[in-house]
């Protein structure tokens, strides 16, 4: 475990708490590295990582300070990256799963089942792509960066 000889200026990095950053000074790297940013949560890996949360949350550092704008629009926009990718990835795969049933309708190939997954699949397909125009509009909310209606991900 890393022993701390200082910390300050934690500040959160999402609304919903559950990480925050602080300037910290490890014993260990108090010559090399001296005071360098660092962030601390509950589910830390490290011990040192833990005890600067828990320290940190008990205002041993003083008053922790909410994010800034930038950081949670960083946040947010990774999140949103993130969902869009999903969303595309499952898109392309709808896509294609639609093209073969098609294919097979057209070369009057299609079984009895392929013709009744034509609309299912083309039902998620859609309920996909509304979800991620709705993603791509996050950034539009009146609220955003600091509250977000976030859409609903289909099933």
């Amino acid at each position: 475990m890393m022993k701390v000889l200082s910390a300050r200026q934690p500040r959160w990095n999402d609304v919903e708490h559950t990480s925050l950053n602080l300037l910290v000074t490890f014993e260990e790297s108090k010559d090399t590295l001296g005071e360098m940013p660092f962030t601390a949560s509950p589910k830390d890996p490290e011990s040192h990582g833990r005890e600067l949360f828990e320290r940190a949350t008990a205002l041993e550092y003083g008053d922790i300070a909410e994010p800034s704008d930038e950081t949670l629009k960083n946040t947010q926009r990774m999140k949103c990256s993130g969902l869009s990718a999903l969303a595309s990835s499952t898109i392309t795969k709808l896509q294609g799963d639609l093209s073969t049933l098609q294919d097979s309708i057209a070369l009057e190939m299609a079984t009895e089942e392929e013709l009744a997954q034509v609309p299912v699949v083309q039902a998620q397909l859609d309920l996909w792509r509304k979800y991620r125009v709705l993603l791509s509009r996050v950034e539009t909310q009146a609220a955003f960066p600091r509250t977000i209606d976030w859409p609903q991900q289909p099933d």
